[in-house]
């Protein structure tokens, strides 16, 4: 999404872009796949939709459509208790806490009221947002829902995100955001831009495997890429938009020698990426009669979100068959046993929905992670779009702006580089 919405901007801004993708599809986490008559995501789901997003500005730039069902509004949460669906009409908020702490009528109302305050004065990042949660609340019900909405929504675990962060996201998020599931798949919705992209004169190559980032006193000047349909190619160039995660970059344009020691040490500091657990199955029954939003689970460990796609859009399944995506998350992303716990993800699952798994046919169970982590870095702890070599930019899961995540994030970092970008290059380079 950060090379994509990045290429895009560009394009738009009069600017002639080669996008190297290594897939054979383009989008990365926010792609689709074709497997047994089913559209399956290969992460994102839940993609922002509003007039403001960054993501919407990239195709609205280009008139390219995304073609989306709204989803806003449409959650609901479980805890141990039971279920609570979030009003449509406002007091989102202030309906979850009430939701976690059941009759404690003056508890709800207090820790409501510390996260208006917080939000009106944005507490610093030397602490969690667990930290935060245990000075304001001895309640466990309610910072297991947070748990599940963090992990869900933002990637990371409420003992991994800065409070900070954490309060710039919600001030960021309740700002009029819309979000929304693609009619026929990620997969379409970025192939649209992609055309979009080469109608006005950007190439885009795939299956190229970028080999190295060149630099040249100090200054990115080319790339040297593996290509499937040209082999072994050097482009000279103006600028380098990378979307392979900081540390890869750095690998790539030189390695540690070539970087400064102040950036190499906030590369360092927080070097964790943020693995996540992918589970798609079809079944003959849905596992939730008539539900068309998405549910974060705060009554686990490791499994965070379902969704039911093929209620949402039917095409997204064959007739008469219901797709499910879930998602799950390490209990510790910083020390992940991925193995053990993708495996408990599917245990949850189905103590959630106790016998309604027995004849479901599983389509992916994936922990993404390594090189394809769910992000390379955790929220709060981004590394900045600019690098210490002249020209070289880094978009993408591991660059995004302060208070955005994921796919929103992502397209975020493509519109910071590109501003730089932009006021600094003519036009028809």
């Amino acid at each position: 999404m950060g090379g994509m919405c990045a290429t895009a901007r560009l394009t738009a801004a009069g600017q002639r872009v080669l996008l190297v993708e290594k897939s054979a599809h383009l989008g990365g986490r926010c792609s689709s796949r074709e497997r047994d008559g089913c559209t399956v995501t290969t992460g994102a789901i839940m993609i922002p939709m509003a007039k403001h997003s960054a993501i919407r500005e990239a195709f609205d730039l280009l008139d390219a459509p995304m073609d989306m069902i709204e989803l806003t509004g449409r959650m609901r949460y479980r805890l141990s208790h039971g279920d609570y669906d979030q009003a449509t009409s406002g007091g989102g908020l202030r309906g979850l806490i009430a939701f976690a702490f059941r009759d404690d009528e003056a508890g709800a109302q207090q820790l409501f009221d510390d996260f208006i305050g917080a939000l009106k004065d944005i507490p610093g990042d030397s602490h969690t947002f667990r930290d935060w949660l245990d000075e304001h609340t001895r309640n466990e019900d309610v910072k297991k829902l947070f748990q599940g909405f963090c992990a869900a929504l933002m990637g990371t675990n409420t003992h991994e995100i800065p409070a900070g962060e954490f309060f710039r996201f919600l001030a960021y998020s309740s700002r009029g955001s819309r979000f929304g599931m693609a009619v026929n798949g990620n997969a379409g919705m970025m192939e649209s831009l992609a055309g979009k992209i080469e109608e006005r004169g950007s190439r885009i190559l795939r299956q190229t495997n970028c080999r190295e980032i060149i630099v040249e006193n100090g200054a990115a000047t080319g790339v040297s890429v593996m290509s499937r349909e040209l082999g072994e190619v050097t482009y000279k160039c103006e600028t380098v938009l990378s979307n392979l995660g900081p540390v890869r970059t750095v690998a790539l344009a030189g390695g540690r020698d070539a970087f400064d020691d102040e950036y190499l040490a906030q590369l360092d500091a927080w070097p964790h990426e943020a693995p996540i657990f992918h589970v798609s199955f079809l079944t003959d029954q849905p596992l939730i009669d008539g539900f068309d939003g998405c549910m974060v689970f705060g009554n686990t460990k490791n499994f965070i979100y379902l969704e039911i796609p093929s209620f949402i859009s039917p095409g997204h399944a064959p007739p008469g068959k219901y797709l499910h995506t879930a998602f799950g998350a390490p209990s510790d992303a910083a020390n992940a046993d991925l193995k053990a716990e993708l495996e408990n993800t599917c245990r949850e699952i189905e103590e959630n929905f106790p016998g309604k798994l027995d004849a479901a046919k599983f389509l992916v169970r994936a922990r993404h992670s390594g090189s394809g982590p769910g992000m390379h870095r955790w929220a709060g702890h981004m590394m900045p779009v600019t690098t210490p070599i002249s020209n070289l930019f880094n978009v993408g899961d591991g660059a995004t702006p302060p208070g955005t995540i994921g796919t929103e994030g992502a397209a975020s970092s493509a519109r910071e580089a590109v501003k730089l970008i932009v006021s600094s290059t003519p036009a028809g380079k």
